[in-house]
Parts: C-alpha cells; sequence; structure tokens
C-alpha cells in the first residue's frame, strides 16, 4: 500500500477556469500544465469543453470532446498527470511503445505522448506537482477501469461542484487532500494487463508517425509512406486501423486537413490564401478540397478564417 501524501492545504479560492469551445485549435490551449496539438480525425462540427480546478501543487481538470481527435501531448516538467478515461477512446504512447486502454494511467512530465480518442471521450485528469507524488505511482501504470472508473467519476463530480452554489462549506480546503487520499488508495490494486495489440503493428505505427513529420504535407499519402518506408500499403494500413482504430487513408487526410484549419484559425484574413494553404497540404483540387473541408468541420474555409 502507498503511503499517505499530505498536500500542503490549499487556499481557500482556488482558480477555477471553465469554457466551452467550438474549435479543436482553442481547445488544445486550455488544459494547464500541458503542451498539445490536435488534429480532428471525425467529420461534424467540434464541440468541447474544459473546466478546471487550479490548486498550486495540484490541479482537476475535466476535458470532454465530441469529435474524434489525435492528441500529441506533453505534460510540463515537474508535473505528473493522472489521467482517467471516462468514455471510449485509448492511448498510443511514444514514451512507452504501447496501447493502453485502461481507465487511468500515470503521464510523468517531460514525455511525449500520443492519443488517439474516439468521438464522445471525457478525460478527468489530476496534474500534481512531482514532489508530491509517491514513487509507486511514477511507473506509467494503467489500473483496472472496474477500480479506477469510479474514483474518475468521483473527482468529476467535485469539479462540477467546484465554485457553485451547491459546493459544501470547507470542502474547498479539504480538496486536495481528499483527491489525493483516493489515489493513493487506487494504486494498492494490482496493475491492469497492458494492451501491446501485436508488437510490428505498434512499432510500423511510430514509424508512420514519424514519417508524417519528415515528409512534405502534400506528400503524406499512404503511397508516398509505402515508397517512404519500404512497406507494403496493407502493412501500413493493417497497422494503423489495428492500433488506432481509425483508417489510415482518412486518418492522413484528416490530419492534412487539421492543419489547414490551424493555419487558417490562426491567421489574419487578408494575409492567408484559403487556395495556398490547400496546395501546401496536397489539395490540388479546390472544389473537393472545400467539400472535404466542411465535411470535416462544419463550415466553409473562408469562415474559418473570418471567425
Amino acid at each position: 500500500m502507498v503511503p499517505d501524501q499530505v498536500l500542503c492545504r490549499a487556499p481557500s479560492d482556488p482558480q477555477i477556469s471553465e469554457h466551452k469551445f467550438s474549435s479543436f485549435v482553442d481547445q488544445e490551449k486550455a488544459l494547464p500544465k500541458f503542451d498539445q496539438i490536435y488534429r480532428q480525425l471525425t467529420p461534424g462540427c467540434f464541440e468541447g469543453f474544459v473546466k478546471s480546478v487550479d490548486y498550486g501543487t495540484l490541479t482537476l481538470t475535466h476535458e470532454a470532446m465530441n469529435q474524434g481527435l489525435e492528441q500529441q501531448v506533453s505534460v510540463n516538467d515537474g508535473t505528473v498527470a493522472i489521467g482517467f478515461v471516462m468514455g471510449a477512446g485509448h492511448m498510443y504512447d511514444l514514451f512507452k511503445n504501447e496501447v493502453f486502454n485502461g481507465q487511468v494511467a500515470v503521464l510523468p512530465g517531460g514525455h511525449e505522448h500520443v492519443s488517439y480518442v474516439a468521438e464522445k471521450t471525457e478525460f478527468v485528469i489530476a496534474s500534481i506537482a512531482r514532489e508530491e507524488v509517491p514513487d509507486d505511482m511514477l511507473t506509467g501504470r494503467t489500473l483496472p477501469s472496474e477500480v479506477a472508473k469510479p474514483v474518475g467519476a468521483w473527482i468529476r463530480g467535485l469539479i462540477g461542484m467546484a465554485g457553485s452554489a451547491s459546493e459544501a462549506k470547507g470542502l474547498t480546503t479539504m480538496l486536495p487532500e481528499l483527491v489525493m487520499d483516493r489515489l493513493s488508495l487506487l494504486f494498492g490494486y494490482p496493475e491492469a494487463r497492458v494492451l501491446r495489440n501485436n508488437h510490428h503493428d505498434v512499432v510500423v505505427l511510430k514509424r508512420i508517425l514519424e514519417a508524417c513529420e519528415e515528409l512534405p504535407a502534400e506528400e503524406m499519402t499512404v503511397s508516398r509512406l509505402s515508397k517512404h518506408l519500404n512497406m507494403s500499403r496493407t502493412d501500413l494500413r493493417t497497422a494503423c486501423q489495428t492500433t488506432t482504430g481509425f483508417r489510415l487513408d482518412e486518418m492522413l487526410t484528416s490530419r492534412r486537413l487539421s492543419d489547414v484549419y490551424r493555419i487558417l484559425r490562426e491567421g489574419e484574413f487578408g494575409q492567408v490564401n484559403v487556395t495556398q494553404a490547400a496546395l501546401d497540404h496536397g489539395f490540388t483540387h479546390f472544389g473537393r478540397f472545400s467539400a472535404a473541408y466542411r465535411q470535416m468541420f462544419g463550415e466553409r474555409p473562408s469562415e474559418t478564417l473570418r471567425a
């Protein structure tokens, strides 16, 4: 059993932020103590939500999204994130080269993690200062869903209550200690079995992601990947589908569309050219690009640029 942890008593008024988002580019910036890049992988207007309660050494965050995403995530140095997956979804971890389907995993700061999450996924995250975390929590382990999910739901309820009229008197001051006590009990349970799928497929996915960073955006096709990696298209498609749950052809197109969306969303009207951004990312037929863009994000490229 992990020894009890006692955090310094929290201030009576934590920092509370709560926002709804219509853009994954905006939502990726909203999680405290994380650096993230999101790409939308399923079509439709994005709707997301982030609420955080920051006590200094402990930050509790509830995040929800309606679309499937690729998330490149790095927890800040000096922080350990304990993340509960409350909906469908799984995570491919570049740092450990494994696939996690457990309901909670520990993510130490300073390492990159890549997640592929399904539609209507929610996360509950406890971001804790490293010096406050027992060594037994730092193994990157995954815990059984039947043990972890009730704890995630309990923390989500605390986040929802924070700042409301129904918040119990004294709860704000005691909440960090209550959360840490509950987490320490969690890690007294045996570790869950980690899903590794086919080790070959996991390695291939890692090579695909590395190639996506190496190749020009306009060359992001299955055929180009096949030549670049000297692997068959079938092997590449199988590895992606098995490991992430997404088809490779659709994932590559969604990544390129998301990168165009980011340029338009963050660009200034009159200084960014929609056609050039599309061409730079391999979309040579503007009509088909516009239709695919609108299907993916629920708006025309020009509307994103003016937002």
